[in-house]
């Protein structure tokens, strides 16, 4: 699916938990929100934006050639690498392709794999004309998603390279550790890039100047091979997921993944609908909306019926209604759970009539569907 290349149109990726990468067509980030690795510490709540951006540039024979393009205050963008991007592709998940000198082309793409806290990137090169290196510098924010990053001398640069291909920064001890898997190289070259704005904050009356992290550089040669890198956290003290030494293959191994879940849906609105099923505890919630929300009582079951039932989702849906049916608590329930993990607000005067609803939907579409069973019956009157 082709979009149209500009600062307005956005496009959106999800992790099952909560988290999710989002920006403009054209590169441009307008929002605090657009990152490329926002990860719920206390799935879905606990929103934390710990990569915002890249600095992407190619070098080659005839100089650089810049890929990204920045704003910053007041106004000025630099560089304008986004202005050679040919086409934006949403299908099936965000790709770029550049207009390169000699008629090269390049590929630019991201995806969430579901139910990982992680980002995979990757560029690939059509019809390589002599040595052409890719330079891609992270810009990392680790803050709260709503908030903005200044400057500080608190931020830890600090890298330790934990085997072959894979690196970690832990800025701050309260938040989580930043994985970075790659097939290049890295170059430790720790800075500050400052005063980036963000027009949409700006007008909405709110603060939109931020200061990013710059730690290294990673390095490829394009002219010999596709570039990989993978972006994931992970709680403070605990193992990451994957080992390094097998970037490629990883990223072979999430992207056939994805392609396969994301292909088994019927249809664009069924797929879209799957961004917003998220994990809860040990169950299933269903998302608000993105960025702002995570899950709102009255919101998830107005749209339980259409997302879940409609859709065939029964057993999200049964899962959906079992974990707030956990929180019910003087007959109400709770219009949301806070971001920080404090309890529930029960402040809605309709949530506990719409949860009626969706649970009798349920039962009636469940059954027409011989989908429920005694048991079942059971644990709703339990």
């Amino acid at each position: 699916m082709s979009l149209p290349l500009n600062k307005e149109t956005e496009w959106l990726e999800t992790d099952g938990l909560g988290g999710f990468a989002s920006g403009t067509t054209r590169g441009l980030r307008t929002r605090r929100y657009h990152a490329l690795l926002v990860s719920a510490t206390t799935p879905p709540t606990g929103r934390v934006a710990l990569v915002s951006g890249l600095e992407a540039w190619l070098e080659m024979e005839m100089g650089n050639f810049p890929l990204t393009s920045q704003m910053y205050f007041p106004g000025v963008i630099s560089p304008n690498g986004t202005a050679d991007i040919d086409a934006f592709d949403l299908v099936p998940w965000p790709r770029w392709t550049y207009r390169l000198p000699y008629g090269m082309t390049l590929e630019h793409e991201l995806f969430m794999p579901k139910g990982r806290s992680a980002v995979a990137l990757s560029w690939k090169l059509s019809d390589p004309r002599g040595q052409i290196k890719l330079k891609v510098r992270p810009l990392l924010s680790v803050r709260d998603y709503h908030s903005l990053q200044h400057e500080n001398k608190n931020f830890r640069f600090d890298v330790e390279v934990m085997d072959d291909k894979r690196l970690e920064w832990a800025p701050f001890p309260s938040f989580p550790t930043i994985s970075a898997y790659y097939n290049g190289h890295y170059l430790h070259q720790p800075d500050w890039y400052r005063q980036f704005l963000y027009e949409r904050e700006e007008e909405r009356g709110l603060d939109y100047l931020e200061d990013l992290a710059a730690p290294g550089i990673f390095e490829w040669d394009l002219s010999q091979k596709k570039a990989v890198l993978l972006f994931a956290s992970h709680a403070p003290g605990r193992a990451p997921e994957w080992s390094g030494g097998q970037s490629e293959q990883l990223h072979e191994s999430l992207q056939a993944e994805e392609v396969k879940r994301r292909k088994a849906f019927p249809d664009a609105a069924a797929l879209s609908a799957d961004s917003y099923f998220v994990k809860r505890g040990k169950g299933v919630s269903l998302i608000a909306g993105y960025p702002w929300f995570t899950d709102w009582g009255r919101d998830t079951f107005v749209s339980l019926r259409g997302m879940g039932m409609a859709l065939g989702r029964l057993g999200e849906a049964r899962q959906i209604l079992l974990e707030w049916a956990k929180a019910i608590s003087q007959g109400m329930v709770p219009n949301r759970f806070p971001d920080s993990g404090e309890a529930p607000e029960y402040h809605s005067v309709d949530a506990s009539l719409w949860y009626v609803i969706a649970v009798y939907d349920y039962l009636r579409v469940s059954r027409q569907e011989g989908a429920f069973s005694k048991k079942d019956w059971k644990e709703f009157q339990e």
